[in-house]
């Protein structure tokens, strides 16, 4: 029987090559926009992007066998209902990894020296003659850094940062002392004893319901008078409200954002038009190296499943076998 695999997005040929003999190409829902859903109905295999994965779009999509997401998170994608019906769920955690990496540090660097402050004084000629002296960049030498999470991409974060010089603390219940000092990096029992330590601040943790506006009032208030903000994680992990209360007040003195909620921001949303604040709408992994990593990650977990072959990254471990009867069913 032919499988069929639907696509949120077009990718390059070469990557699409990669399923040659194996199965079909259905969409991409790019190119149907009045309903990007309208071929996914035959589909075996999805390579998830932006669109929710949940019951109602599983029941437009009976045969589907597994769901690879193209980046980290998967909060997008309801593992439980996709574990009921039989749905193997992927991530591609390693594509991402370095170009995020990168990202995080192009919009710490971009708050830290004001930039994006600088360049709109400098088009609206407001560089007075004591302008050096009015600049309140901050040097990155001897400060302190405070990670959110110490994974693939934090650990990345944490190396770049011992380049510049700072120390580098780190919240993550889930990685022992040890494993952190191998790193370099002091790690701390508790988001609250690290927040006051830091003169930046990033999140590098998933969005699940414990974590969801995990930086609210509250914590920005344990913050240092100052600090900055940096999230390329998941937008609501943020309080965007309690953000620019913080930011209004000036106890934060900026804040990187590669992530909102909703995404993009809407252009009535204030702290985009905050000369404090750089935004970027979700891009920290768009590398063109990022892209293909993570494309080709996918395509060889597609693969895998069709051939009947436990993927790499598989999620929800338990439905591997319900997965294997449904494809011998298909006769694959």
């Amino acid at each position: 029987m032919t499988k069929y695999v639907w696509f949120e997005r077009t990718l390059p040929d070469d990557i699409m090559a990669m399923l040659d003999s194996v199965a079909s190409r259905l969409g991409p829902g790019i190119a149907t926009p009045d309903d990007p859903l309208g071929a996914i109905g035959s589909a075996h295999a999805a390579v998830a992007g932006g669109y929710r994965y949940n019951a109602a779009l599983f029941d437009r999509a009976p045969d589907l066998l597994v769901v690879v997401r193209t980046g980290i998170g998967y909060d997008g994608v309801d593992v439980a209902e996709a574990t009921r019906r039989g749905i193997a769920v992927c991530n591609t955690p390693d594509g991402p990894t370095i170009s995020t990496a990168e990202h995080t540090w192009a919009l710490l660097m971009a708050i830290a020296k004001r930039l994006k402050q600088i360049d709109d004084d400098l088009h609206q000629g407001q560089v007075g003659p004591d302008y050096y002296g009015s600049n309140a960049g901050l040097e990155l030498h001897g400060t302190t850094l405070g990670l959110v999470g110490l994974g693939r991409i934090g650990a990345s974060v944490a190396r770049y940062a011992q380049a510049f010089g700072m120390k580098v603390l780190a919240y993550d219940p889930f990685i022992s002392e040890a494993a952190a000092a191998a790193l370099g990096v002091t790690r701390v029992a508790s988001l609250e004893a690290l927040l006051p330590q830091a003169d930046i601040v990033s999140l590098h943790l998933p969005l699940i319901p414990d974590t969801r506006k995990l930086m609210n009032a509250a914590r920005f208030s344990l913050m240092k008078q100052g600090a900055l903000l940096v999230n390329a994680a998941r937008g609501g992990l943020v309080d965007e409200t309690a953000l620019l209360a913080a930011l209004e007040s000036g106890h934060l003195g900026g804040a990187g954002l590669d992530v909102t909620d909703p995404e993009p921001p809407k252009l009535d949303n204030p702290l985009v038009h905050r000369k404090d604040v750089f935004i970027t709408p979700h891009i920290a992994s768009a590398t063109i190296a990022g892209r293909r990593r993570i494309q080709t990650r996918a395509m060889e977990q597609i693969r895998d499943v069709l051939q009947g072959k436990a993927p790499q990254h598989l999620i929800n471990l338990e439905v591997w076998p319900r997965v294997l009867e449904r494809l011998n069913a298909l006769g694959g």
